[in-house]
């Protein structure tokens, strides 16, 4: 063999200044108590995907069938995908939702059977299974249950076998309600009954809604706003608006109000961030999943991409809630957000209002507005992390504040391409000296007002985590924020 070329001439090769982590997605979750989402994972869905899985008259579907009719106005974009985890107020026993079963005549034909479950990391074999005489699939379910009801293991005693004619095939489900697997191995008996290859659900214990919320983010945060489509209690869902109003800007949480209920989620909510209150009135119309598809859609990667929440419709048929000023006054004080009707030149016209969230003076109540900050989060987060790990890092130095705002100006680029950050907007007097008092300049509101934004960035030394000096860059960034108009008036005055 001979020298190797590298002893004379040795190149090394890599992708440079790549991004180094994702973006969040401002994907809607939705939290759903239908066993067949698998506990302790979050599914991704694509337009009728839900109804394929879950059936074509299941809340999910429906949610996700108007969810995904929006479409936004020009630049046109509509969601792509919607996400689905577990809620389970009452906990759950692992279950397996077979696949089609064999014909009738074929199980039937097995008189020395044999089958091998798998419930809580214990594990059982059946032998000796006759179905010779079973005139029904419930027949064959009894068969194969009676030998698992044998056993004294609370796992197996207590389970229960069960044939779903709609799908022609069996759910096997365990004895317990508990954080646990559950499995079947191949066999004969077992792929005849379609159960050896049937989807796997988890089992699980109650949850709180938070808990469910928790446990789903720890799967993964990449989504942007969240409902629940089972009715919780109020002081379980302010206990939930709590937590994620900590997250500081970077959900929105979705909870469906009555009208006779209205006042007091208001009064317990109102002042709580980043939680929008949505009134129902149909079991299966979700007025809440338009803000949550109008924010999925949104494409910051466009110009001009941001667009007011009030005054969007739905793409499909959607019951008008409230149509007099009497009960829309009375909705907008609780800010408690409706699909409303109206008449122009004799047609009855339908959309969505007002599009504000729950909050205080401090907090973006605009749902426009909050969608557009969480993705400007997102986006020079990730920019950062590219920058740390993607490059040999930032100096301590002027040249790596330098390197500091070249990210800031990029990420303010794009805000103003795609109408997160917005110029030639007035200030109050108020507002200047805000602007102020957060820049430490007496004049930067003079650039917010005309540019939109003022920024800047400091390397300090602090002592970290482990006692150690270490260097921190501290930026702050000052920006006019996409506000809408929601009202038009006018004075025509004739001469």
């Amino acid at each position: 063999m001979p020298i190797k070329q590298t002893r004379y001439v040795d190149i090394a090769s890599a992708v440079i200044g790549a991004s180094a982590v994702p973006m969040r997605k401002l994907t809607a979750r939705l939290f759903s108590t239908n066993p067949k989402i698998p506990a302790g994972k979050v599914l991704e869905f694509a337009p009728g995907q839900v109804d394929d899985l879950l059936g074509a008259d299941s809340p999910e579907a429906k949610f996700a069938r108007q969810y995904f009719s929006y479409v936004s106005p020009a630049p046109v974009s509509k969601p792509k995908e919607i996400q689905i985890a577990t809620y389970e107020p009452i906990g759950r026993a692992p279950s397996i939702y077979g696949t089609r079963a064999a014909a009738l005549d074929e199980l039937k034909a097995l008189v020395d059977g044999t089958i091998t479950v798998s419930i809580g990391g214990v594990t059982k074999t059946f032998t000796d299974i006759d179905l010779s005489k079973a005139a029904s699939y419930a027949d064959v379910g009894s068969a194969v249950q009676a030998k698992l009801n044998a056993e004294k293991t609370p796992q197996f005693a207590n389970a229960y076998l069960t044939f779903n004619a709609m799908d022609s095939a069996f759910v096997l489900s365990g004895g317990v309600q508990e954080k646990s697997d559950i499995n079947v191995a191949y066999s004969v008996l077992a792929d005849a009954m379609g159960l050896s290859s049937g989807t796997r659900s988890a089992g699980n214990a109650a949850q709180s809604p938070l808990e469910a919320f928790i446990a789903a983010e720890k799967v993964s945060d990449s989504f942007g706003s969240a409902t629940f489509l089972t009715d919780i209690p109020l002081p379980q869902a302010a206990e939930l608006a709590q937590y994620v109003a900590g997250e500081n800007v970077k959900y929105q949480l979705h909870l469906n109000v009555t009208a006779e209920d209205a006042e007091d989620w208001s009064a317990a909510l109102i002042g709580t961030a980043s939680t929008g209150l949505n009134l129902k009135t149909h079991d299966d119309h979700f007025v809440q999943a338009l803000p949550m598809a109008i924010m999925a859609a949104t494409d910051y990667d466009r110009t001009n991409a941001t667009t007011n929440y009030m005054y969007r419709q739905f793409g499909v048929t959607f019951p008008s809630q409230i149509s007099t000023d009497l009960n829309a006054d009375t909705l907008d004080k609780l800010r408690v957000n409706y699909y409303g009707e109206t008449a122009v030149a004799g047609s009855q016209i339908r959309f969505y209002q007002r599009g504000f969230l729950c909050g205080g003076a401090s907090n973006p109540l605009d749902m426009s507005v909050h969608a557009n900050e969480q993705w400007l989060k997102s986006y020079i987060t990730q920019q950062w992390f590219s920058l740390l790990m993607s490059t040999r890092g930032i100096l301590a130095n002027k040249d790596g504040e330098a390197r500091a705002m070249t990210v800031i100006a990029g990420a303010v680029t794009k805000g103003i391409n795609n109408g997160t950050i917005l110029p030639g907007k007035s200030l109050t007097e108020v507002q200047k000296i805000a602007v102020a008092d957060a820049s430490g300049d007496d004049l930067a509101w003079h650039d917010v007002q005309d540019k939109g934004y003022w920024y800047n960035t400091q390397i300090v030394e602090n002592t970290g985590k482990s006692g150690l000096p270490e260097y921190v860059m501290k930026y702050v960034l000052i920006y006019s924020k996409g506000d809408w108009v929601r009202k038009v008036e006018g004075s025509h005055n004739l001469v």
